[in-house]
């Protein structure tokens, strides 16, 4: 097998390209056309604040009758608050929390563990970057590829000339289509489109970037590739675009560039999901949360927005004469008017502002009601001890799931990959252990100042000491 990815292909996710009739491998499928108002949500609040005010038009809309330089200075006042991100990063946190488990052949343990992919990523890294994605898109993918042999070689042979399984990440906005087995074996692929990019050089220090898709089938594939670039090296001198802008390569405007086939009886593709409705299609877990914290993103830039505009009062005097010279206003300075004249300051009341900041409040919380406060630790709202431990019960429930679903496929993905060099897999484990509130010494003396105080029984205490990781559970401290 001798297709190994030249890179991914980082295209905007937004597509136009129709779904019926088509000949072409470079259009999406419906199924997939379904997912990408989801994946859009999702890249922006992932990409922040840079990304936001990149594409403000989507996220940020021009007020009507809004003078266009104003609406830009609006936009680059503007700034994104990663709920969202920070639930992932601390979500992939807990359920990473201790290092992955193999037991095994050393093959697996001495060797694979510390380069998964070729590129030196050891697996509990591979993991943390597969999670996040999974989190974010509700699917993310790992490719086994094997480089194919020049003739027969032993395993030593191979291992001598690091020659050896590795993972390809996938990210879902490049999965352009596939197709199932609806008849003999349900439900398994029987082809799947990656769209990827090919750099190859262009003259004795360019490059030209073409647009290319893979196609894979059990035991085959193919590689078709746009005849026009899409993109050439900028001129470094001008920074001008050197590429050819007019004539770009159109959706049946391709050439079989590369196919092969490999060892394997079915397609190395292996999905992890974390918000699955079928094979390959999914929702995000957090799109909500998405919403909410775009919501959240706009009213904020509307209150930064009055409060720059309203931040320096307006001086009004009545009975001022257009006509005089040389007036001065400054701390510095005192102003002689006529009788009748008046000079003051106008400006908005504070309660103008407190609608705006109670929207943005109550978006917090909302956003704390579906899991940003128990999983980021920060929290917006005061809760009971009942419902803190109610929370955490639903929390970690969520986080098994996951944990379970990451632990599976990655045990999918080194059945695959013993598959190509003739050895036993190795076996998996990830921890679920998912405790969360680790106690710190301030956390410790508000706690001891409750208990004086008789607001926490003794039984309360220990627990959450317990669960702080201060004290051993019941098992530890039996078994020391």
């Amino acid at each position: 097998m001798t297709y190994a990815l030249p890179g991914l292909l980082k295209t905007s996710i937004t597509a136009s390209s129709s779904v019926g009739g088509v000949d072409s491998p470079f259009v999406r499928t419906r199924a997939v056309l379904d997912m990408v108002k989801g994946w859009e949500i999702m890249k922006a609040v992932s990409e922040g604040t840079e990304y936001l005010r990149e594409n403000s038009e989507a996220f940020l809309p021009l007020e009507p009758r809004e003078d266009y330089d104003a609406y830009l200075a609006r936009v680059n006042r503007s700034v994104f608050s990663p709920f969202t991100q920070r639930l992932i990063r601390a979500a992939t946190g807990l359920v990473l929390r201790k290092p992955i488990t193999l037991t095994g052949d050393p093959y697996w343990t001495e060797m694979f563990k510390m380069d998964v992919d070729g590129c030196k990523s050891d697996l509990d890294e591979y993991a943390r970057r597969l999670l996040m994605c999974s989190l974010t898109y509700g699917q993310s993918h790992i490719l086994v590829d094997y480089p194919a042999p020049s003739g027969a070689m032993s395993l030593a042979e191979e291992r001598q000339q690091n020659r050896r399984p590795y993972w390809i990440e996938i990210d879902p906005t490049n999965i352009y289509g596939w197709r199932l087995d609806r008849e003999s074996n349900y439900g398994n692929l029987t082809q799947v489109r990656i769209a990827e990019r090919a750099v190859l050089p262009d003259g004795a220090f360019g490059e030209k970037i073409y647009e290319q898709m893979r196609v894979i089938e059990p035991g085959r594939y193919r590689v078709f590739r746009k005849k026009e670039t899409i993109e050439d090296m900028y001129e470094e001198d001008s920074g001008a675009y050197a590429g050819n802008m007019n004539s770009p390569a159109g959706e049946t405007d391709f050439k079989l560039a590369e196919s092969g086939e490999f060892s394997l009886g079915e397609i190395p593709l292996v999905t992890v999901y974390s918000g699955k409705v079928e094979n390959l299609v999914s929702k995000p877990p957090l799109l909500d949360i998405a919403y909410l914290n775009l919501a959240h993103y706009q009213r904020q830039a509307d209150l930064i927005h009055s409060l720059h505009v309203a931040s320096q009062p307006m001086l009004v005097m009545e009975g001022y004469d257009d006509q005089t010279k040389d007036l001065a206003i400054s701390v510095n300075y005192a102003m002689a008017t006529q009788p009748g004249n008046k000079v003051y300051y106008v400006e908005p009341a504070s309660s103008a502002f407190e609608a705006q900041s109670a929207e943005i409040k109550e978006l917090q919380m909302q956003m704390a009601t579906l899991g940003i406060s128990t999983l980021s630790q920060q929290k917006f709202v005061a809760e009971s001890a009942d419902a803190r431990r109610l929370d955490r019960v639903d929390t970690n429930s969520m986080l098994a799931m996951v944990s379970m679903e990451l632990e599976q496929k990655l045990q999918k993905a080194f059945n695959l990959s013993a598959q190509y060099v003739g050895i036993e897999p190795p076996q998996v484990k990830i921890s679920r252990d998912f405790d969360i509130e680790r106690l710190i010494g301030q956390d410790i003396t508000a706690l001891t100042s409750l208990f004086d105080q008789q607001v926490i029984d003794r039984e309360e205490f220990r627990d959450i000491l317990v669960q702080g990781e201060v004290l051993p559970t019941a098992n530890e401290a039996k078994s020391e």
